[in-house]
């Protein structure tokens, strides 16, 4: 996955060309019989795709030579050692060294803590008709500051002997079949060149087209985590202090990110990533919370492009509080905080909202939220929100969170805590906001 780039058929061909290579190549006498011995019991254990996976005693050589070759790009990867990092890959392929270089310099703007990769051993697969291998490797990633737990992510590495079979060498970092069936592994830096700034707590993840708006996201993300803790609260202390925001013009990163996001990945002005500590048990936790930006939306005037950034990082300091609540709850709350600096009569509603007022019977559900009329049921929670705040005052907001969570009953909750049904706190939410807006236009 690190270096994600147009390879689909090149590591094919790669394969091909250094097998013919090796035919007619002549290595020292003294290596040749050691490899042979090595590869012998492997040599029939290849059956056709979709390949299947292997363990036992006779890959364990074969496991070793792979590991020692990770620990070298992660060390190269750890301490900027280029030499180092290059002497792991295949450096007779021109096509990898060039998308690798450009993995290798993204990491190297990233302030980078735990880093280090380990071979699935059980996943090793030989190539049928090469002495080549490929195997799953787990990359364990955490960036100081940002995430509570480095981030285990799994990959599939394609393995070749280097030239004088001494050690085994890394020719692809891409399977294209197995990513499509194990998506969400993808982050920006895996994809394409990045452009890194950071600022008090903030990092931020731009490229060449939107790094010239990162003095205004950075600003808005910096100062919007002070305003949403002031009404949020504190995060807890193993909680990582900082945030990182992405923008990026390329969406290759959010393909299967779906079931991570709070929103739509392919609709949101923005998103908030829940990374897994590890991809492959999510009873593991979060390791952190990642606001996304679309990029149409840094064209935004900074008052709009604030209020978007404190309802993503409303998401990300509340993480994973309220998991399974009602969606109109969630998105409400952030809503409801987003606009707490601005000065109520500058707090700008969709003009639809207000057309849909009239026929508001009950609290919006998942569907709602999926239709052509989103943004107007946004608002509806936001000021069913407002109501409770109101009334009841803001902490009841977050005990309700806390008591929806898991999926609780919606209906005994409200009237246990509010004294009120679900349609009744939707009207009382939509008549506080046609009374708020009466006469105006909204936006």
């Amino acid at each position: 996955m690190a270096g994600h780039f147009n390879r689909a058929e090149r590591s094919e061909r790669s394969t091909r060309r250094r097998v013919a290579a090796r035919i007619v190549q002549q290595a020292p006498r003294a290596i040749i019989p050691a490899l042979a011995l090595l590869l012998l019991p492997l040599a029939a254990c290849s059956d056709d795709p979709p390949p299947p996976t292997y363990s036992g005693a006779g890959y364990d050589d074969v496991a070793t030579l792979m590991q020692r070759t990770l620990a070298k790009r992660a060390r190269g990867l750890r301490t900027h050692d280029l030499t180092r990092f290059r002497k792991a890959l295949d450096r007779s392929d021109a096509g990898l060294l060039e998308e690798q270089q450009t993995y290798f310099d993204n990491l190297a703007r990233l302030p980078v803590g735990e880093l280090h990769y380990e071979v699935a051993a059980d996943t090793i697969t030989p190539v049928e008709g090469s002495e080549d291998y490929w195997v799953e490797v787990v990359l364990s990633l955490g960036l100081d500051g940002y995430d509570a737990a480095p981030a285990r992510t799994r990959d599939r590495f394609l393995f070749t002997p280097s030239p004088d079979g001494r050690r085994l060498v890394i020719t692809s970092t891409t399977d294209y079949s197995w990513e499509t069936a194990h998506p969400g592994n993808v982050q920006p830096w895996d994809v394409g060149p990045i452009r890194v700034e950071q600022a008090v707590g903030v990092l931020g993840v731009f490229d060449d087209t939107t790094v010239r708006h990162a003095g205004k996201v950075l600003d808005a993300a910096s100062g919007g985590r002070s305003d949403v803790r002031g009404v949020v609260g504190s995060t807890s202390a193993d909680a990582p202090s900082g945030v990182i925001v992405y923008s990026l013009r390329d969406p290759a990163f959010l393909r299967g990110l779906a079931d991570q996001t709070v929103g739509d990945p392919d609709r949101a002005d923005g998103l908030t990533i829940a990374v897994p500590v590890d991809g492959m048990d999510a009873n593991q936790g979060v390791a952190s919370y990642r606001i996304f930006l679309n990029p149409r939306v840094l064209e935004q005037p900074v008052g709009v492009l604030g209020r978007l950034v404190r309802h993503e990082l409303t998401h990300a300091v509340l993480g994973s509080r309220g998991r399974g609540a009602p969606l109109w709850l969630g998105e409400g709350v952030a809503e409801y905080v987003s606009v707490q600096p601005v000065a109520p009569t500058r707090r700008r509603l969709p003009a639809r909202a207000l057309d849909l007022a009239g026929t508001v019977t009950d609290l919006p559900g998942a569907a709602e939220f999926a239709g052509p009329d989103a943004e107007a049921w946004y608002a509806v929670s936001w000021w069913v929100c407002e109501y409770v705040a109101s009334l009841y005052g803001p902490p009841t907001l977050f005990l309700l969170l806390d008591r929806l969570a898991d999926g609780a009953d919606q209906a005994q909750v409200l009237t246990e805590v509010l004294g009120v049904t679900p349609a009744q706190l939707a009207q009382r939410g939509v008549g506080l906001m046609q009374r708020t807006y009466s006469g105006q236009e909204g936006s």
